[in-house]
């Protein structure tokens, strides 16, 4: 993609990747495997550094097939993903009813949503469903902001309410995920309701 076409922060994580590039095969494979380890056990939000260093290093591993070449052995608890091949590293967004849980070394569906474990599944499901009609809010059309009146009161309202659904997703449904995955990260953020990280208390 050309320069002039990415965005600031686009350029800024391009440049924090580029440590990554200086990594051979075998250092980069060791680096991930050895972060995945850190990761074992825990259900980690995706403004995490260590989750964002990692996402970097999987994007890199994922274009030269480090997995492939298996230079490195990922921690036993990680199966092999069906999707790269790569260690199973699950991501949940507000998107799970129609993108499964996504793989956070090649982007693609990890685990679709009919395939997720069923003592999780309706809770994902009901949660989903609540946070697309929040989310909807940010995308009303004239129209549906004329009807509602005060639309920067009602954008607060969905802007309050996404935050505390996403607390929830912090608190109660990654951890549930991690009963069936040896870790997972979950999606601490919606820049379309200008909710960020730091808005997330735990």
């Amino acid at each position: 993609m050309p320069a002039e076409s990415e965005s600031p922060l686009d350029r800024l994580w391009a440049e924090y990747g580029a440590a990554f590039r200086d990594f051979d095969d075998l250092t980069l494979a060791r680096w991930l495997a050895q972060t995945l380890g850190q990761l074992e056990g825990k259900a980690w939000r995706v403004s995490h550094p260590l989750v964002g260093a990692y996402r970097l290093g999987a994007q890199l591993g994922h274009e030269r097939q480090i997995w492939f070449k298996r230079l490195a052995t990922p921690p036993p608890a990680y199966p092999e993903s069906e999707c790269c091949r790569a260690p199973m590293l699950p991501l949940l967004t507000r998107d799970v009813r129609e993108s499964g849980l996504i793989c956070e070394h090649c982007g693609e569906t990890l685990v679709p949503f009919e395939e997720l474990p069923e003592p999780v599944r309706p809770l994902l499901d009901a949660w989903a469903a609540e946070y697309a009609a929040v989310h909807a809010v940010a995308h009303w059309d004239d129209r549906q902001r004329k009807r509602a009146g005060d639309y920067d009161a009602a954008f607060e309202r969905a802007a309050a309410k996404a935050e505390e659904l996403l607390v929830q997703a912090g608190r109660e449904l990654a951890p549930r995920l991690l009963e069936f995955y040896p870790a997972v990260i979950w999606e601490d953020q919606d820049e379309c309701l200008e909710v960020r990280p730091e808005d997330i208390v735990l």
